[in-house]
């Protein structure tokens, strides 16, 4: 295999450990001490890192935990801790975030803290994040890109599947309206549903007035017209085959 990794410019290989000051990690199982309040597990690792008071705060803030900072991590819940961990990655002001299933262990509430957080973060942070996840429906919220990987190595990389709409068109006649669409739009593929449905994939969304435009010209009528976003679940049957 070949290529190269790039953090902010940042060769990993040649420049490793600038590279790795522009970047942080939080794995599954957070390594806090349990033993300490959360302000002094901040404190602890902003000292490791010559961080100043002044970000130190941001943190204490960020973190949304408020009296309970002074409390010993052992009393926290998994949401609690999920914070304080989260916030500790961010003390040197990362420009990329790797996260392994952030999601994990968290309650229905903490799930959508943490995913507002993220979200907040990339909109106002100027931080791109990498999770690792198997709740579809999280990736689903969060993600504008996908890797797929199996046994280590990476199966897919579709790109775009999260932008895909997909048209499902009703039409009087089927057979004509296929004949037409081959002939007139030959780079487009579709499929058909039943006797008289067309179904298209489309990360263009103006391709559909194209389509439109073609069917109705040739006199042929269109029934319903239904748009739906792409399900992540039927991605993954397909590209994994379960």
């Amino acid at each position: 295999d070949s290529g190269a990794v790039t953090i902010s410019g940042h060769d990993i290989k040649t420049e490793r450990e600038l590279a790795l000051s522009k970047m942080a990690s939080l794995i599954e199982s957070p390594g806090l001490y349990l033993d300490i309040s959360g302000r002094e597990n901040i404190k602890l690792f902003a000292s490791l890192r010559n961080i100043k008071e002044e970000r130190v705060k941001e943190i204490y803030e960020f973190t949304g935990l408020k009296e309970d900072l002074d409390r010993n991590v052992n009393g926290y819940s998994m949401g609690m801790k999920q914070r304080l961990a989260l916030g500790i990655a961010l003390l040197s002001k990362p420009k990329f975030l790797i996260l392994d299933e952030p999601t994990n262990g968290l309650d229905p509430t903490g799930v959508i803290q943490l995913r507002n957080t993220l979200l907040e973060l990339v909109k106002n942070e100027d931080i791109s994040i990498l999770f690792s996840s198997h709740q579809l429906g999280e990736v689903e919220k969060l993600a504008d890109r996908l890797i797929c990987i199996n046994q280590g190595k990476i199966i897919e990389t579709p790109m775009n599947i999260l932008e895909k709409q997909k048209y499902l068109i009703k039409v009087a006649d089927m057979d004509k309206a296929i004949e037409v669409l081959n002939n007139e739009l030959k780079e487009l593929s579709f499929e058909k549903l039943g006797k008289d449905t067309l179904v298209f994939d489309l990360v263009e969304e103006e391709l559909i007035s194209k389509i439109l435009k073609v069917i109705l010209d040739y006199g042929i009528n269109i029934v319903d017209i239904t748009k739906e976003k792409q399900d992540i679940e039927v991605v993954y049957k397909e590209i994994y085959r379960t």
